[in-house]
Formats: structure tokens, C-alpha cells, sequence
């Protein structure tokens, strides 16, 4: 039997704090998710969110944690930043461990770097999988799941769409990597950055295709997937995109 609305919710790093922001406008709207997908950024917001916190509140803990900046640098072979910020951060905001223990169904999607293989987790043990859906490659330490090295859900499915179709009468998706016009003397993370987001886009155009309503809010495309520091000015894109386009998500 379907449900009634499911939401997408794309990686984008420090981006992702704007899928706060929609969630804020959309409870102001009376529309709630039944089902939630995500990955990376997306999938700790979604974590966040079918765990029963406030977006606002969300948005507090981004602030404060700053966990897609680039700092603490470990030069770990596996990765110049440890995992592990994502994982603190889950285990001392999240009010359950498990996926049964969610409010709202959610699945994470994150790439079996073993086998080459995008993977989606729905059941048992919370933390891991949402921890490995973040893992940039080359930037943060891949996390092993059942002996499989997994990192950022993104790497091959950045809007995944997939666990909700079939599932729900509605589906909302949200992708916030506009991409920026290229300036010169970007450094390594801007390239980087880049690239990704060249490489994912036609995908993502064709997943946004079957999405009922999509949102990619061309404002974001000044800040980047490590921009820590406009946590607020992100959200608050996310917030406005979202109320801005109200009578056609009522309208659904």
C-alpha cells in the first residue's frame, strides 16, 4: 500500500543544511513526509528529522559541529579527515540507534566502494550507515560495513529516488548542488567539488524528472559543499526556495 508523500533529500555537504530549511517551510505547510530518502548530507538530515527534531534545531547542531570543514586534518592514507565527526555528532544528537525506532521510515544510500555498487540501508543499526553515506572519498575515512568499504552515498546516487517509487502517491525531491560558474584559482577543494558535481548532473536530471515536485535552489550555487561557516544564510535559502513555490506543493 502507498503512502502519501515521500521526500528525497540530496549530498551537498554544508549545503545540506538547507534541506533543513525546507523541512521547516514544509511543516509550516502542513505537509509530512511519510517516507524519507537520503544520502549524505542529506541522509543525516533525514536521520534528524524521522528521529522527531525540530529543523530549527538542526540547524543549531550544523552551526555549532561545523562538520564539512576542512580542518583536523589527520593524513590518514584513507582520508585527510577522520569519519568520525559524523559519527559523534549522530551518537550525541540522535534520540535512537536503530532504524526501527524512527518515526518516519527512512533509507540511506551509500556506495559499496568494494563492489562498485550504490547500496541502501532501511533496517537495523543507524549510525553506521548514515556515518558511511557522508564519507567523501579522499577527503573523509570510508567506514566498513558487514567487510565492505563504504563511502559517500553521492559518489553514485546523489538524488536517490529509487526507495520511494512505487511507495508513495507524491514525491518530493531536493537537490541542492546548483552548479557555479568555474572561477580560476579555486584550490583543490573547489575543483574537486566541481568535478563531482559535473559528473553526477545528467543523473540527477533524470531522477528529478520523476520526482512530482522538484526543488534545486539556484542560490546555493555561491556556497560551497565546505562553506561551514553561512550555516544560516543556507537554511534560510532552503526556507525561502521552499515557501516561495507553497501553492504548488498544496497543490499536490
Amino acid at each position: 500500500m502507498k503512502v502519501k508523500t515521500g521526500l528525497v533529500l540530496s549530498g551537498g555537504g554544508a549545503r545540506g543544511i538547507a534541506h533543513a530549511g525546507v523541512l521547516q517551510a514544509l511543516d509550516e505547510l502542513g505537509i509530512k513526509p511519510d517516507r524519507i530518502s537520503g544520502t549524505s548530507s542529506g541522509a543525516i538530515i533525514g536521520a534528524l528529522y524521522a528521529s522527531g527534531m525540530p529543523p530549527k534545531k538542526m540547524l543549531e547542531i550544523m552551526n555549532k559541529s561545523r562538520i564539512f570543514e576542512m580542518k583536523g586534518i589527520s593524513f590518514d592514507f584513507k582520508g585527510l579527515l577522520k569519519s568520525d565527526v559524523f559519527r559523534k555528532l549522530l551518537r550525541n544528537n540522535l534520540s535512537v540507534k536503530t532504524f526501527e525506532e524512527l518515526t518516519i521510515p527512512l533509507s540511506v544510500c551509500a556506495t559499496d566502494f568494494t563492489n562498485a555498487k550504490s547500496v541502501v540501508f532501511e533496517s537495523g543499526d543507524l549510525i553506521e550507515p548514515v556515518t558511511a553515506s557522508c564519507t567523501i572519498p579522499m577527503v573523509f575515512s570510508p567506514v566498513v560495513i558487514d567487510h565492505k568499504t563504504m563511502v559517500d552515498g553521492g559518489l553514485l546516487n546523489n538524488l536517490p529516488i529509487e526507495p520511494l517509487l512505487h511507495k508513495c502517491e507524491t514525491i518530493i525531491g531536493v537537490h541542492v548542488n546548483p552548479i557555479r560558474p568555474y572561477k580560476s584559482g579555486s584550490g583543490f577543494s573547489g575543483i574537486l567539488e566541481r568535478c563531482f558535481h559535473m559528473s553526477v548532473s545528467n543523473i540527477v536530471k533524470i531522477k528529478a524528472a520523476k520526482c512530482d515536485f522538484f526543488l534545486e535552489p539556484e542560490a546555493l550555487a555561491k556556497y560551497s559543499v565546505f562553506d561551514t561557516k553561512h550555516a544560516r544564510a543556507i537554511y534560510e535559502i532552503g526556507y525561502n526556495a521552499t515557501m516561495e513555490k507553497k501553492d504548488a506543493l498544496l497543490a499536490l
